[in-house]
């Protein structure tokens, strides 16, 4: 049992044992529990005292009570289990009693409890068996009601014994239970009053006063007073202490009323959930697998729309957790490849081992098969080091562009192009056949941003200089022992090393592989208030956000992404919304609605945007509307423009394949986005003017979300993608930073106090193949046909095939369909 809840008081004691002294004649309501209240009780044992306390139990649990009065001649045993599950609890008990002169009898209970962590209400079933016939006879119901609307504040109802079962001598009166209980200074002190009374004799009842407190994680200390308020004024008193380990807990409770003799409780709990623990050793050690954490788990599940947050934000709230653990003192960073990152999610996980320093942990890095990106990581640590046969292919950074151009000629292909600004070079990749000078300054500019940020930030890591690690440049891939040689490993391990090596980085912690941040039992009555984290990953279409179940880009649909931001406007729990954007754009429409619905959104609440690997031209779009743009300052961003394009097959299909295509028309353009022939002049005309349109729109609302001149925005928009550092000087984001800084820019802007523990929680997420079917609920269906929210799903190609097309440079086959695109003008990959 909790420390928390032995050290309360003795409701339990004085419902039974001064029951006893006013009806000599009815039977004992169970085994005597450690001091607990009807507003406190969130354990197994809640049933015996407030059946609505079954919902705040949590995982399995199991309590055995041994109880013993040598005075009154009574023993005492019971046996509780309890769970939660969502929002639904359940708990069942036996409980046999014998001696006090009654005959020996067996309490079987069961009980319910629904609700939330606020509001719970709860019915419990307790039947008496025993030879005597009439005791046998003898069943009652209890309901109760539990009310905690903020932190410090807990008020309970009870109605115990709702029946009020009469059987020969025996009888179960009718008894009520108020209770409210206050923590003035938090989870660790608890104050708690209980009235108990029986129906009509409401000035006879007890008073029972609670005063609880949690010495140190693992061991509580705690005592009580009951007495009467009528004729029966006995006093009843109660000590008692808990030791708990994670999931075994010891409990001795002393006391009894007046006269009544010593009644000793001991009190056993196992638990399935983690207890705060006595720890006597020097904390723990963790193991992060970065390969292992940013892979997608939803394995076959996705397809029946079952999935988990995105990899990337499980894993930056995993360790912004662990760095707030006072029980962790050390990580083994395990680094054998990033799994759907780049380098501005890259910088984002340097940073957060930089900030797990800072908050005294130590990190040691082994490293495994590793290029420039994943060395950037880990180089952040304490001690980095590389194993005999470890692969490390630091030599630079290099971004590859692919040309099909010349493959269309071959072909017969011809691509008819509108678009507005030299930088928008989407469809450069299919009509040259090498880079555009504006595409090639473009590149040459992001790719001398990021070299000069890689060196900086891994020189400042290892305390090495810029031409030492240049120089490991040139050997093209490093052995583990020239890495250590240069200084960019601090040595060579072997595995069996690796234990030695953390004893000597942490003194005194012990690995604890089944490690999680947060995962103990929380005494909290009710949850934190919550940064709503939005996501808008891959590419931004119509309908719900969408992950391929055989792999492939994300989708980001614009009517998850709506319903999602205003699910977070609405929640009164959510303080302030983080939208994160890690999208190189895509739809006009869905990043319009999306953008309108951040609009709205921050009229209610601050929304802050958060800039991963890429937030350019339709990802820019839906984050402008933000009160705050927050990039890394290698994120790909900008790329403010709009294009259209379509290919003409007559020469594949017709010249060279013999396939005859006629038009029947009622209209002189029903072919302007047709693909069989190119435009004529006068249809080219309309859609580079349909274009226009459309960019002259992004560029007035950038002008308008971002206070810019829109003279100003034109000269940088026109397609010209920005490296986050770059886009800052420009005034296209406002700080450098990554989504925990953007979470910290959203506390402030809410008004949150420095010291309020806030959860990060992901709302909107996408999910599995067959759930995109339907429309998201708490959508209006009859506004989806007008939006066009359904447009631009993503064709299912096996994942040998998508690698092929990615390869080509065409990973956004979806920019083929009809309509207006805002989307990076290229697949970048620097490595």
């Amino acid at each position: 049992m909790r420390a928390l809840s032995l050290l309360m008081l003795l409701p339990g004691l004085a419902l039974a044992q001064t029951g006893l002294i006013v009806q000599p004649a009815s039977p004992p309501r169970g085994v005597t529990l450690p001091p607990t209240s009807a507003a406190l009780v969130d354990e197994a044992t809640a049933l015996s005292v407030n059946p609505a306390g079954l919902r705040f139990v949590g995982p399995g649990q199991l309590f055995y009570l041994h109880e013993r009065n040598l005075v009154r001649d009574q023993v005492g045993d019971g046996l509780y289990l309890g769970t939660t599950l969502g929002g639904l609890g359940a708990g069942f008990s036996l409980e046999w009693m014998r001696g006090r002169g009654l005959p020996d009898y067996r309490k079987t209970s069961f009980g319910l409890a629904l609700g939330s962590r606020r509001l719970s209400l709860g019915v419990g079933y307790h039947n008496l068996s025993s030879r005597d016939a009439a005791l046998d006879k003898l069943s009652g119901f209890d309901l109760g009601l539990t009310v905690r609307p903020t932190r410090f504040l807990s008020v309970a109802a009870v109605v115990k014994d709702v029946n009020a079962p009469v059987e020969g001598p025996f009888t179960l009166p009718r008894r009520y239970n108020l209770a409210v209980g206050v923590r003035p200074l938090g989870e660790r002190v608890t104050l708690g009053a209980d009235y108990l009374a029986s129906e009509g004799a409401w000035d006879e009842g007890r008073l029972t006063y609670t005063v609880q407190a949690a010495v140190v994680p693992g061991f509580g200390l705690g005592a009580g007073l009951s007495h009467g308020l009528g004729s029966d004024r006995t006093l009843a008193l109660q000590l008692a202490a808990t030791l708990d380990s994670s999931q075994f807990g010891l409990t001795y409770a002393g006391g009894g009323a007046e006269g009544g003799g010593m009644d000793h409780v001991v009190a056993v709990r196992l638990s399935s959930q983690k207890y705060p623990a006595l720890d006597f050793s020097g904390g723990s050690v963790a193991m992060l697998d970065l390969d292992d954490e940013l892979r997608e788990r939803g394995g076959t599940l996705s397809l029946l729309g079952f999935s988990e947050p995105d990899p990337y934000l499980r894993l930056a709230r995993w360790m912004d957790e662990a760095t707030r653990d006072p029980r962790l003192k050390g990580v083994v960073l395990k680094v054998s490849g990033l799994p759907g990152a780049s380098w501005g999610k890259a910088e984002e996980l340097h940073q957060a081992v930089l900030r797990m320093r800072a908050a005294g942990k130590k990190v040691l890095t082994v490293l495994y098969s590793v290029d420039d990106l994943e060395y950037f990581v880990g180089s952040a640590a304490d001690e980095v080091y590389a194993l005999p046969s470890s692969s490390l292919l630091i030599n630079g950074l290099a971004a590859q562009v692919i040309s099909l151009g010349g493959t269309m000629e071959k072909l017969g292909v011809t691509w008819d192009v509108a678009r507005v600004g030299e930088y928008k070079t989407a469809p450069e990749q299919l009509t040259r056949r090498d880079m555009s000078p504006a595409q090639r300054e473009t590149i040459e500019a992001y790719l001398d941003s990021q070299a000069a940020h890689d060196v900086a930030a891994v020189t400042k890591a290892r305390r090495i200089t810029p031409e030492r690690f240049q120089e490991a440049w040139g050997h093209g891939i490093l052995t583990a022992a020239k890495a250590r040689e240069l200084g960019l490993v601090d040595g060579v391990l072997l595995p069996e090393e690796l234990e030695d090596k953390l004893k000597k980085l942490v003194p005194g912690a012990s690995y604890d592989p089944t490690y999680s941040p947060r995962d103990e039992r929380e005494g909290r009555w009710t949850g934190r208030r919550r940064i709503a984290v939005v996501p808008v990953l891959g590419n931004i279409s119509g309908g719900k956000s969408r992950k391929p179940p055989l792999g492939g880009e994300a989708v980001a649909g614009a009517e998850t992404v709506a319903l999602a931001l205003e699910r977070a406007q609405r929640d009164p729990k959510v303080a302030a919304i983080v939208l994160r954007v890690d999208s190189g754009g895509g739809d006009v429409l869905a990043s319009e609605l999306m953008y309108r619905a951040v609009l709205e959104a921050k009229k209610h609440k601050p929304v802050i945007a958060s800039m991963g690997d890429v937030a350019a031209s339709g990802g820019y779009y839906t984050a402008m509307g933000a009160d705050e743009i927050w990039a890394s300052p290698t994120t790909l961003t900008g790329s403010i423009g709009v294009f259209y394009f379509k290919p003409a097959l007559r020469g594949l299909l017709g010249d060279k394949l013999g396939v005859n295509q006629e038009t029947i028309s009622r209209g002189p353009m029903t072919e302007v986005l047709g693909s069989w022939k190119p435009w004529t002049e006068a249809e080219q005309k309309a859609v580079q003017a349909w274009v226009d349109s459309a960019y002259d729109d992004f560029i007035t609302q950038v002008s308008v979300a971002r206070k810019l001149d829109k003279a100003k925005v034109d000269a940088m928009a026109r397609g010209r993608v920005w490296a986050g550092s770059a886009a800052k000087e420009r005034g296209l984001v406002d700080g450098l930073g990554g989504l925990l800084d953007a979470v910290e820019a959203a506390r402030k802007r809410a008004g949150v106090p420095p010291g309020e523990e806030l959860d990060l929680v992901v709302v909107g997420d996408a999910r599995g193949l067959f759930s995109s079917l339907g429309g998201e609920p708490g959508v209006d269906a009859g506004a989806l046909p007008e939006l066009n929210l359904g447009a631009g799903v993503e064709p299912a190609l096996p994942p040998g095939v998508r690698a092929l097309v990615r390869e080509a440079g065409l990973d956004e086959a979806w920019v083929l369909e009809p309509g207006l695109k805002a989307v990076l003008p290229y697949t970048l990959r620097v490595r």
